[in-house]
């Protein structure tokens, strides 16, 4: 008898054992499965990521979606949402689910999230209007002039970075912040602004101004656009992903969606 209950004791103790550990890695199981939960965004940054004809384009939109397709994801660009980035970058802090693309990776920034890439080199510089004949040869000299930015852009992170105050520069919100930034340098109201190089030329053309007119007087910073992931993001949803990245350069297809673009 002593026995028997003591086998019984054995068999539900080894019983709830193995329940609990199960119970326990379900959670993982389920990080496992999250890449069809991301919450995907992206900002109006061409030729990287913007709308066109109603529908998502860009070197890290076309990117984005053959990686996921690679990674076994069923979401395309139609489940990418476009916002303004400072709306964005608040959800990436946020949300645990969140990616947010093309983000620039700064030391930081480095820390406060995962990332995945990278997807193209980046130089953030000032621009200005060649008649404004801006001399701007170290940090020091930003203090001289009025300097637009993007709200929590990696422009205005680099002039406070330089010395600057918050209150020292002209940072702004929204889809259009570029265009009413360069309307500011056109009538005087800002000296230069803050943003990716390639960026600022195509936001130049595509807004009817004359490109022509304008010119980098200041190289803030040189380095690459990733994909930002919440800190908190499963580690092998971030092994996929960067493996999907890995395998569209080495077959050629991530330089077809460059080329696209910039050719």
């Amino acid at each position: 008898m002593f026995k028997k209950s003591y086998k019984s004791l054995i068999f539900i103790s080894v019983f709830f054992f193995l329940l609990s550990s199960m119970i326990i890695s379900l959670p993982d199981y389920a990080k496992a499965q999250s890449l069809n939960d991301l919450m995907l965004m992206t900002e109006k940054y061409p030729p990287f990521n913007f709308e066109q004809n109603g529908q998502l384009q860009g070197i890290s939109v076309d990117l984005m979606e053959a990686m996921l397709k690679r990674a076994g994801s069923d979401k395309t660009r139609k489940d990418m949402q476009l916002l303004p980035w400072a709306r964005g970058y608040h959800f990436l802090q946020n949300e645990k689910n969140a990616c947010l693309f093309a983000t620039t990776r700064t030391e930081e920034r480095e820390k406060l999230f995962k990332w995945v890439g990278p997807i193209s080199e980046t130089t953030i510089v000032l621009t200005a209007r060649k008649d404004r004949k801006l001399s701007i040869n170290s940090s020091d000299d930003l203090k001289k002039y009025k300097i637009g930015a993007v709200i929590q852009d990696v422009g205005e992170q680099l002039l406070l970075e330089a010395g600057l105050s918050k209150k020292e520069i002209d940072s702004i919100g929204g889809t259009d912040a570029i265009f009413k930034s360069i309307k500011k340098m056109n009538i005087g109201r800002l000296d230069a602004f803050a943003y990716e190089e390639s960026v600022m030329k195509w936001e130049l053309k595509q807004q009817g101004f004359d490109v022509n007119l304008y010119e980098t007087v200041y190289v803030l910073k040189a380095g690459e656009l990733y994909y930002a992931f919440h800190k908190d993001m499963p580690e092998d949803v971030i092994k996929k992903m960067q493996e999907a990245l890995d395998a569209l350069k080495k077959d050629g297809e991530y330089q077809k969606i460059r080329d696209a673009y910039l050719k």
